[in-house]
């Protein structure tokens, strides 16, 4: 039996599979080992994953994460579940390889992530052979939810946010400035507080302000990511993450309006890598 985990910066889905049957999948919280002590990702796993699955003959474990792209986060994700299943083979390896696989299966091409943060790369059918660095929601995520929630909490603090927007956002959210401060840089999951704010632009997306925002951010995730590859003659992109999904129609115009493709869009890549280990035991 295979378990098969995809996390990211909000959660982690997991699913067990046995020959071409699989199981429901669930979902607990995001196990980014940046943020993340093996400690806890033990404790998720123990208290949460293995007694719904209640399977004592795992024989392999592959678990595809954000934050899991170096060698030091690949190790402390595979030494906190081998010390659960001693017996089982772990392998580690970066969300953005989960995203390739699920949406590209053996076929190369480019793939971008468009979460609670963003990613993008090429793929040349096993492994990713060219990567702009993503720099996290400080110094980069172009696209992601975790950069528009930053815009969108600025944009309110400061004023700039229309004040139709701005009323409804505070009767929503009740925010006060020192309480958002506190949250973004002194809490422990910062990217994840800053993402939950796109829930505000999906819900008013018929707002000039909200759909000029969104569109922003994804030009400039072209500009600062997309553009900077040098792989000739390539312009179909597969995309998966729920930013994407919500506002696909968007993503799908500034693609176009920079000469790209959406060739494949998902909201979450976790039933693809099923797809995949199905065809490739």
């Amino acid at each position: 039996m295979k378990l098969i985990a995809e996390s990211g910066g909000t959660k982690t889905q997991w699913c067990c599979l046995s020959g071409s049957k699989e199981t429901d999948i669930i979902t607990t919280t995001g196990l980014n080992p940046n943020f993340v002590t093996e400690d806890t990702i033990r404790s998720v796993i123990s208290s949460e994953v293995l007694p719904v699955f209640n399977s004592p003959d795992i024989e392999k474990v592959w678990f595809y994460g954000a934050g899991c792209a170096g060698r030091a986060m690949e190790k402390k994700v595979r030494d906190a579940i081998g010390s659960l299943l001693p017996s089982s083979e772990v392998f580690v390896y970066s969300d953005l390889i989960g995203a390739a696989r699920s949406l590209l299966g053996t076929e190369e091409g480019f793939v971008c992530m468009l979460g609670t943060g963003s990613n993008s790369g090429y793929y040349d059918g096993k492994t990713i052979v060219a990567n702009v660095p993503p720099l996290g929601f400080i110094l980069g995520d172009e696209g992601s939810g975790a950069y528009l929630g930053k815009r969108v909490l600025a944009d309110f603090i400061r004023g700039i946010m229309p004040p139709d927007l701005s009323e409804d956002f505070r009767i929503r959210y009740g925010p006060e400035k020192d309480d958002i401060v506190s949250h973004v840089y002194r809490g422990i999951f910062p990217s994840k507080f800053i993402g939950g704010f796109v829930q505000f632009l999906k819900d008013y997306l018929d707002h000039e302000y909200c759909r000029d925002l969104v569109r922003k951010s994804f030009e400039e995730f072209v500009q600062r990511n997309l553009r900077l590859y040098t792989v000739a003659g390539k312009t179909e992109i597969a995309v998966t993450g729920s930013v994407a999904w919500h506002f696909r129609e968007i993503l799908e115009e500034v693609l176009n309006e920079n000469g790209f493709i959406l060739s494949t869009i998902a909201r979450e890549p976790i039933t693809g890598l099923i797809r995949y280990h199905k065809r490739n035991s």
